[in-house]
């Protein structure tokens, strides 16, 4: 039989579903004998969360909603892998030997845990899977990035490292977040020495080497106050030796080091991101679309591209006001009120449904989008010192909302549903669904709203703001609108407010606490910018707009320069943001995962190409033996040290 070579680029939780997906279809059944040559100069499967990094670092999810495995509800994928989730890896001593620095505490499935835990267990992953590859499949592991990828005559490829070269053919490029090619400025290592100017960081990861030269003399600045922003609270503070202890309260409280910096934050908004509620929806549950419904997206499509704004929030809106609405009534009255006042709702247009909210529900408890996404009342903007009270009773009230949980809490259950439907999002934005300029509102405009709504912080990093302004070290009241610039003709940059003119200060260093999401064209590796100049791949564009990424088909097939698809090379993950929506995520269990999808037609497709059929996933069961999972387990736990 022959041997087919596949190469897959970058080996972060995106490489691993491709690596996953393989192996899941060559344990039922044998296609070719198949070298894997993986390329990844960091240890494999780890991708951007580095095992070594500090543990205030956290993942964003419960880890109970985090896997790298499919399961029953993942749809067209292929065969279903056995592995555990991050939440039970973490349970299991034998498997997390290698996350010895998880928490004393008790594990829990709804709790927020370390990145550095969650890159030892993809690292965890990455070697389960190689334990349980049959022996027709051969993974091959280099330590090195791909620099330079050439089409040979025979349509195979042909990669460059720095030092070897390899042929494959077949390609996937999962190289998930890089670097844009423009270089920070040069970090100051004094406060003298940053006088002459303000130091501005562009990328603060990795964080604890970038901000290492900040001393606690110097003033930093912080734009933007999203998820970046807590990771550089973390490193200027707990990361300096400081900490937080539990109030008789219930709140928390911060005991400085000394070794802290003056932070200022200010953004867009003025505003943070909201907290996460309580998880109430366990591993899998996800609020399902009564009105957002992914087959009528579909249907407007067929016949036109789509506005945001008219075609698809009304739908979305209405399914926040079911989810708060159930909620409130469930509540606050009985459930058979709460039945009664849904199945109206359900059946009724738009001018009968806000008749029912008026009969249901008192004024000043009703769902209000614009009090979500803009709630500073103007009496809050009077003076600096009225934006400052409210902000804090704002971040307060937040707190308070958080611990009614997902389910229970109205106004994080409608929140929530943002989340649970990026999927239905996705069927409206995903392969230019929409128009141009609704393409570029919903970037600009929406996503922010949706991150700083639906995708903040876990509850206790809002808390540990709270205690931080509460300890004077850092000052966040500046208002919507602010921004830091020279001033006059002085080198050094100021945030200023846009309201209250007289409230700024100086800052030594600005750090801009966000993640780049360049184009291709300006990527700091060669690969990329390679593959456009040689007209392999081309930027993606709906109309005149590069909303970001390469351009892929249905099938994530790379697009050339000719608008060909290039049948032997695929895309996912973050090279694909643009043509496709929210990207930069990790396959939740039970939910028919978006990543375990998209990796499983991909897969599907190479090897129905390498056995010359039809995109089938097979049923067959192969005659020779297969690992079991058991070995691969234990293999993993006894092998995987990071390497």
């Amino acid at each position: 039989m022959k041997t087919v070579r596949v190469g897959i680029i970058g080996v972060g939780p995106r490489g691993l579903t491709i690596l996953e997906r393989i192996v899941a279809n060559e344990r039922v059944k044998k296609s070719a004998d198949l070298h894997i040559y993986l390329f990844d100069p960091s240890p494999p499967g780890v991708g951007c969360h580095d095992p070594e990094q500090d543990d205030y670092l956290l993942v964003n999810t419960v880890a109970g909603q985090i896997t790298q495995f499919s399961d029953s509800s993942v749809v067209g994928a292929g065969p279903i892998l056995e592995g555990p989730s991050f939440h039970e890896w973490l349970e299991d001593d034998n498997c997390s030997r290698l996350g010895a620095r998880r928490s004393d505490h008790g594990i829990s499935p709804d709790g927020y845990y370390s990145r550095a835990l969650f890159g030892r267990y993809l690292h965890w992953v990455y070697h389960y899977l190689v334990a349980l590859a049959p022996a027709h499949v051969k993974i091959n592991l280099i330590r090195d990035s791909v620099v330079a990828a050439e089409s040979l005559a025979d349509g195979s490829w042909a990669l460059s490292t720095k030092f070897d070269s390899f042929c494959v053919n077949y390609l996937f490029l999962t190289s998930g977040h890089t670097k844009p090619a423009e270089r920070e400025a040069k970090q100051p290592r004094s406060k003298a020495e940053s006088e002459s100017g303000t130091t501005v960081i562009s990328d603060p990861y990795p964080i604890r080497e970038t901000l290492s030269f900040i001393t606690p003399d110097m003033t930093v600045g912080i734009e933007g106050m999203g998820l970046t922003t807590f990771d550089i609270l973390g490193a200027l503070t707990v990361g300096r030796g400081g900490r937080f202890v539990n109030t008789p309260s219930g709140g928390k409280q911060y005991i400085a080091s000394g070794r802290e910096p003056r932070l200022a934050a200010f953004s867009r908004s003025g505003l943070p991101l909201t907290a996460r509620a309580a998880n109430q929806k366990g591993v899998s549950v996800q609020y399902r679309a009564r009105f957002l419904l992914a087959d009528k997206i579909r249907m407007l499509r067929a016949t036109r591209k789509l506005d945001f704004l008219t075609d698809v929030f009304p739908l979305l809106l209405a399914d926040m006001q079911f989810a708060y609405y159930e909620a409130y009534l469930r509540g606050r009255r009985d459930p058979v009120t709460s039945m009664l006042f849904c199945n109206q709702f359900l059946c009724a247009d738009v001018a009968e449904r806000e008749a029912l909210i008026k009969q249901y529900i008192p004024a000043q408890d009703q769902f209000s989008w614009g009090s979500l996404i803009a709630p500073i009342p103007s009496s809050a903007l009077t003076t600096a010192l009225d934006f400052q009270t409210w902000l804090i009773g704002h971040l307060r009230e937040d707190l308070v909302e958080a611990k009614k949980g997902n389910v229970d809490g109205p106004l994080k259950a409608a929140c929530d549903v943002v989340r649970d439907l990026r999927d239905c999002l996705r069927s409206a934005i995903d392969f230019g669904g929409l128009t141009e300029e609704s393409h570029r509102w919903v970037l600009s405009e929406f996503a922010p709203i949706m991150n700083r709504i639906a995708v903040g912080p876990p509850a206790s990093r809002i808390a540990e703001l709270l205690a931080l302004v509460d300890a004077g070290v850092i000052d966040i009241g500046f208002g919507p609108g602010a921004a830091c610039q020279a001033s006059g003709a002085q080198k050094t940059m100021r945030i200023t407010s846009a309201r209250w003119p007289e409230r700024g200060i100086d800052v030594d260093v600005l750090v801009q606490a966000r993640i780049s999401m360049h184009s291709p064209a300006n990527d700091a590796s060669p690969l990329l910018r390679g593959m456009l100049k040689a007209g392999y791949v081309r930027l993606f564009h709906n109309e005149a707009f590069h909303a970001g990424g390469i351009e892929v088909d249905r099938n994530f097939n790379w697009v050339s320069s000719a608008g060909q698809a290039i049948e032997n090379a695929w895309a996912l993950g973050i090279p694909t943001e643009g043509v496709k929506f929210y990207t930069f995520v990790v396959p939740r269990s039970g939910v028919n995962s978006t990543a375990l999808v998209d990796a499983g037609r991909a897969v599907t497709k190479m090897l129905s190409m390498v056995a010359g059929t039809a995109s089938v996933p097979p049923t067959e069961v192969l005659d020779s033996a297969v690992p079991t999972t058991e070995y691969a387990s234990a293999f993993a736990s006894l092998y995987g040290a990071l390497s």
